[in-house]
């Protein structure tokens, strides 16, 4: 349980900081709205959110097929292809 809370900790403080960036739901997952929130959080709130959840909050954005062809590609393809794969996922 302590590893789903850090990792929580880490991805809330991660989607905080990219709320400010136009590819921030792009770069988390994250509605828009729920970027807005989180960027007015305190740590302490990002905090209890973490440690309270129970949950990942992180969820994994690719299909199997697509995970599958993530790991044939070519180590220097891959950013690219999973932008793609998310950014068709948006539309």
């Amino acid at each position: 349980m302590k590893d789903i809370i850090s990792l929580n900790r880490q991805f809330l403080i991660m989607a905080r900081e990219a709320a400010g960036s136009k590819a921030g739901e792009v770069i988390t997952g994250l509605p828009r709205p729920v970027l807005d929130r989180l960027a007015n959080l305190s740590i302490d709130q990002i905090e209890a959110i973490a440690q309270g959840a129970g949950v990942s909050l992180i969820t994994f954005r690719l299909s199997e097929a697509e995970l599958t062809r993530l790991i044939d590609i070519q180590e220097s393809q891959r950013a690219a292809y999973s932008l793609a794969v998310v950014a068709l996922q948006k539309r």
